[in-house]
């Protein structure tokens, strides 16, 4: 697992603009305007996305683990914005992380917690192979909430009912510009789908080939009716055509927070 460590502490913080990019993110429709109070534009988050596959007769030691470093990173770091944790309904053996930072210095401080040092001498055992941790930035939306901890619901339990995708795909250096169009443009239309809580896209710093979606629905009815959507359909159709490797996906429920906590990327919601 030192692999894993030095990896936690190898992130890059590129910036990676272009005229192309911001067209692009122009064509979209953008998410509601944050409040006031936000501290930072999303694209200056600092977000990791961690795939896991875990030996299958330690599942909830690995769930039980990740539910308390999830909970004392948003509850105690003041630099954490969220922590899912979300377990593949085709793979139960597979979880994904989604966390999202003020930037790489409130990361650093998270790696350095007593619950994440526990989380990972607890766990380190009984992973299957390396996990897979990817650092990014965030390309759609621009104005969104984050935020996942609701103070009232702080204490509530049980694992929760939305359906998650998180997904990466590497691209062809020479298709990446024509992906991310259609990405965005499915990212713009299912903002106004009423099921869809969220549909973020983010780039991998080190390796800006890489694209990660994030996409939260209300319930797995609801995943499937996006995808038979024109602009699911095309982007999958390119991803397959253009696709040349990645993070792969985990798409299932969210095993914490709970539904009672914020996933939507509306303030309003």
């Amino acid at each position: 697992m030192r692999t894993f460590i030095r990896a936690l502490h190898s992130g890059f913080n590129r910036p990676l603009s272009s005229l192309s990019l911001m067209r692009m993110q122009g064509q979209a429709q953008m998410a509601p305007k944050a409040s006031e109070d936000m501290k930072l534009l999303n694209n200056e988050l600092y977000m990791v996305m961690v795939k896991h596959h875990i030996k299958e007769h330690h599942l909830d030691k690995f769930i039980e683990c990740s539910i308390s470093d999830g909970l004392g990173s948003v509850v105690t770091e003041e630099g954490c914005r969220r922590f899912d944790v979300i377990q593949d309904s085709s793979e139960s053996s597979k979880f994904a992380f989604t966390e999202a930072y003020d930037n790489k210095e409130a990361f650093d401080v998270h790696v350095n917690s007593p619950h994440f040092l526990k989380w990972y001498q607890t766990t380190r055992s009984i992973q299957v192979e390396e996990p897979v941790v990817s650092f990014c930035r965030v390309l759609y939306p621009v104005h969104a909430n984050f935020d996942s901890f609701v103070p009232e619901y702080e204490l509530d339990a049980g694992f929760g009912s939305l359906h998650i995708r998180h997904s990466g795909v590497e691209i062809e250096s020479e298709m990446l510009a024509e992906y991310l169009s259609h990405v965005l443009a499915e990212a713009g239309e299912a903002s106004k789908e009423t099921d869809c809580l969220r549909f973020d896209v983010y780039q991998n710093l080190e390796n800006p080939n890489e694209i990660y979606t994030y996409e939260i629905y209300t319930d797995t009815s609801a995943y499937d009716r996006h995808q038979e959507t024109s602009s699911a359909q095309a982007r999958a159709e390119k991803a397959d055509k253009w696709g040349v490797g990645g993070a792969g996906e985990v798409s299932g429920r969210n095993i914490w927070p709970p539904n009672s906590w914020n996933f939507s990327s509306d303030y309003t919601h």
